[in-house]
C-alpha cells in the first residue's frame, strides 16, 4: 500500500512540476513560429499574370521612312477586376511579340464577367518595307510592309 502511495505522490509531483514549466504563451510562440516559417518556405507569388484574350488585331503603318506601326486591337479580359492593362514589346528580326496582361493579386476574387478591351498600341522602332509577323498575346498576324 505504500508503494502505491508513494507511486502515487511521486507521478503527481512529476505532473505538478511540468504543469509549473508549461507556459501558454511558450506553446502559441512555438506555433507562431511553425506558422511564419511554413509560409516562409512556400514559393507564394504576390500576383497572377493574367493574359488578355485578343481576338483581333489591325496593323496601320505610316507612310513616312522608316515606317512606323500602330496595332488597333480588340479582346476581352477573363474578369471583371479593375487592374492597369501592362504591355510588354519585343522584337527579334521580322518577329514582333506584344504581351497584353494585367497583374492581379493572387489574394483577390474577381467578378466572373467578361471585360471588354480595346486600344491602339504603338509599335517602338522602325520598319523598312518587308514581310513580319505581328504576334499579340496568342494572336498572330503575317502582315506586309
Amino acid at each position: 500500500m505504500m508503494l502505491k502511495s508513494g507511486l502515487f505522490l511521486g507521478l503527481t509531483l512529476i505532473a505538478l512540476a511540468m504543469s509549473a514549466t508549461f507556459n501558454p504563451e511558450d506553446a502559441l510562440q512555438r506555433v507562431r513560429t511553425w506558422i511564419t516559417r511554413e509560409f516562409k518556405e512556400q514559393n507564394v507569388s504576390d500576383s497572377d499574370k493574367i493574359l488578355t484574350h485578343i481576338f483581333r488585331v489591325d496593323v496601320k503603318a505610316s507612310g513616312s521612312k522608316p515606317r512606323r506601326i500602330n496595332l488597333d486591337v480588340e479582346g476581352e479580359h477573363p474578369d471583371g477586376c479593375e487592374y492597369p492593362v501592362i504591355v510588354d514589346q519585343s522584337r527579334s528580326d521580322n518577329t514582333v511579340d506584344i504581351q497584353v496582361y494585367r497583374e492581379v493579386p493572387a489574394d483577390v476574387v474577381c467578378p466572373m464577367i467578361l471585360k471588354p478591351y480595346r486600344d491602339s498600341i504603338s509599335v517602338e522602332g522602325g520598319f523598312e518595307p518587308g514581310e513580319y509577323t505581328i504576334n499579340v498575346n496568342s494572336h498572330s498576324q503575317a502582315v506586309s510592309i
